[in-house]
């Protein structure tokens, strides 16, 4: 089967996993249908070295309720903060003047993977890129389908990646565990901001390599 970004077996086992904690915020469960509005990166075992864009949205669809998660951390919303509208805690909170903000303020999609491309090559040279998210069903989603309509080369990523509290659950073998019973977030859990969120789970993910006893600041072999 053809998968655009693919590279053969042999080359992907040779190389060395460098992985990269992201997360992104949309305006709905899938794209396509609804816009991923901000994405945020950091080197798992580097988390200084980081990455961080909000998009214009492609379409006016929207799940208000994601909306409200989404636009928590949304820094072009900074200037807004005493209008209720723009404020997703509020019970006048309107989506639809979010997605406005972000057609003016935030980046194009094109603009954007294209820059995230080139951040992923320069900090992942002789590595294989991994992307790792919780979960990476819904964000690893948003990041292919924007790199296939977006991005005239190949997925930098490929078109696999890693969910991080699948792999905690095989390292406690236990099929309901989770990162967050690490202890390594304060009391308020996620900002819902996508850089903060991508470096505190990359954290967790360090950990988690570290009860592996893989060193996430060295190189890790593919598979």
């Amino acid at each position: 089967m053809y998968h655009k970004g693919f590279k053969s077996a042999s080359y992907c086992i040779s190389m060395q996993k460098k992985y990269i904690s992201f997360d992104i915020e949309s305006s709905g469960p899938t794209p396509g249908k609804y816009s991923m509005l901000s994405l945020g990166a950091c080197i798992v075992g580097d988390t200084s070295v980081q990455f961080y864009r909000e998009i214009k949205p492609i379409s006016n669809q929207f799940v208000t309720e994601a909306m409200r998660v989404s636009s928590l951390g949304l820094k072009c919303l900074e200037d807004f903060k005493t209008q209720e509208e723009y404020n997703p805690q509020s019970e006048k909170f309107n989506p639809a003047k979010v997605l406005e903000v972000l057609k003016e303020k935030g980046e194009e999609p094109a603009k954007v993977m294209a820059e995230y491309a080139d951040w992923i090559k320069t900090h992942t040279v002789g590595y294989k890129p991994v992307e790792a998210a919780a979960p990476i069903k819904f964000d690893g989603m948003f990041s292919s389908w924007y790199f296939d309509n977006f991005y005239p080369r190949e997925n930098p990523l490929g078109f696999s990646g890693e969910d991080m509290n699948s792999l905690y659950r095989g390292v406690m073998q236990n099929v309901n565990a989770s990162m967050k019973d690490l202890k390594l977030r304060d009391e308020r859990g996620l900002a819902h901001n996508a850089l903060e969120d991508a470096i505190q789970q990359a954290k967790e993910f360090e950990a988690v390599l570290s009860i592996m006893k893989i060193n996430a600041h060295g190189p890790t072999k593919a598979t």
